[in-house]
């Protein structure tokens, strides 16, 4: 059996850019890990071993439910090497590639569950940025709990990749920033988050293109395409409006922080952080959910409940667009304009004075009503004027005669 170090290989996982995978054990504990051995050529620069021991060190430290943890890192025979908890699942990738396309409860609960592990991530001194997030690194547990992988990876792999040819990141999952090489901070990790969403509800990215040159350039300038039809059907507008501010060009356009993503994901989530998938939601059942302690973690970072009824509220109203946002006619406006909150007073007043349109036939039918109901009160009327007796007219009094204008006996006068 192949030795690594203190580890005893059993078998190889995976391989990719970044170097090989395998399941180990620790000889001495008999601990099943993931053994996570760099290329021997990312390890010859000596700023790159350290940069890499560093940051390693920053992650051992990081511990959330959503994050695989970091057990030990060290470097032997010259190799870079992480042990990780090994994890039984399957990637975001690997069931995206099963299934096409998840229920969109089951995609919320997952990119709920990413927010927390990045808003964890984010608010460490100094903000961990993941970088390279995808669904590669991202791995489901049979229990629908989710662990984001490689935090840290990326900017290690971009130091040592100054001396080599090593490609760094995903052109698919690069934001704009990413591209332009103009700084990345943690709304750089939110628009991938974006990526992701878009993906598991349509089941398909919203940017492909056989040519590199050709993506990179949809990835800063194109604005994303609508959704399909079916995966909008039952589809929160809440939620529609936030995939696309997540894919805002601009990170000042985006959600300010993970935190935020998770405060408008928040009304759409029952108490237990499980959100309820639209499909079950009849029969009582749930789609695969956050970890309770996970759930518990987010609370914690999460500010008081009045600032969450402001984040709630801020889901029932859209967001203002920026003056200076060069997009006008965004797929997540027009989501914005679709929207008629159910709390909108304005909006219930102006449903309740609007004008009502009566069917042609029922106009008629009224007429009808209205004038047999005439017709009847014209006969009675007449009909009870007939059957008065007749009074003889007085005489006439002629003009000079001395009655005229007298007073009558008994009449005081007028």
């Amino acid at each position: 059996m192949e030795r690594i170090g203190e580890y005893l290989v059993r078998r190889l996982v995976g391989e990719g850019g970044m170097g090989k995978v395998y399941e180990a054990e620790e000889r001495l504990s008999k601990r099943r890990v993931a053994l996570k051995v760099l290329r021997p050529e990312l390890a010859r620069s000596e700023d790159g071993r350290r940069l890499f021991l560093n940051e390693m060190t920053i992650l051992a430290h990081l511990d959330h439910p959503n994050i695989v943890r970091s057990l030990a890192c060290t470097e032997t025979d010259g190799q870079l090497v992480m042990a990780l908890e090994f994890l039984e699942g399957h990637t975001l990738r690997e069931l995206l590639t099963q299934r096409g396309r998840l229920d969109w409860a089951e995609a919320l609960s997952i990119a709920n569950q990413v927010a927390s592990a990045l808003a964890v991530a984010h608010r460490q001194e100094p903000p961990i940025i993941h970088r390279d997030l995808k669904p590669e690194n991202i791995m489901v547990l049979p229990s629908g709990k989710v662990k984001v992988m490689d935090f840290g990876i990326a900017k290690v792999l971009e130091a040592l990749s100054r001396t080599t040819t090593q490609s760094v990141g995903t052109l698919q999952y690069m934001s704009p920033e990413q591209i332009d090489a103009v700084g990345v901070d943690a709304r750089s990790d939110l628009y991938c988050l974006g990526l992701i969403l878009y993906e598991m509800l349509a089941g398909a990215p919203p940017f492909e293109s056989a040519s590199p040159r050709e993506l990179l350039n949809m990835q800063c300038t194109a604005q994303p395409p609508e959704l399909p039809e079916d995966a909008r059907r039952g589809l929160p507008r809440g939620i529609e409006r936030l995939l696309y501010e997540l894919l805002e060009k601009s990170p000042d356009d985006r959600p300010g922080s993970a935190l935020d993503v998770l405060h408008d994901i928040e009304p759409f989530a029952p108490a237990d952080g499980v959100p309820v998938s639209a499909s079950r939601s009849s029969a009582g059942g749930s789609a695969p959910g956050s970890d309770p302690a996970s759930d518990a973690d987010a609370r914690k970072s999460q500010p008081s409940s009045s600032d969450r009824r402001s984040a709630a509220s801020r889901e029932s109203a859209p967001r203002s667009p920026r003056a200076d946002s060069p997009r006008g006619d965004s797929p997540a406006r027009r989501a914005a304009e679709r929207e008629l909150p159910n709390n909108d007073t304005i909006a219930l007043v102006e449903r309740a004075t609007e004008q009502r349109q009566i069917s042609t036939p029922l106009a008629l039918a009224v007429v009808v009503v209205l004038s047999l109901v005439a017709g009847g009160v014209t006969y009675l009327i007449k009909s009870q004027r007939a059957s008065q007796p007749s009074v003889a007219p007085s005489a006439a009094i002629p003009a000079g005669s001395p009655l005229r204008g007298a007073t009558p006996a008994g009449d005081p006068g007028r």
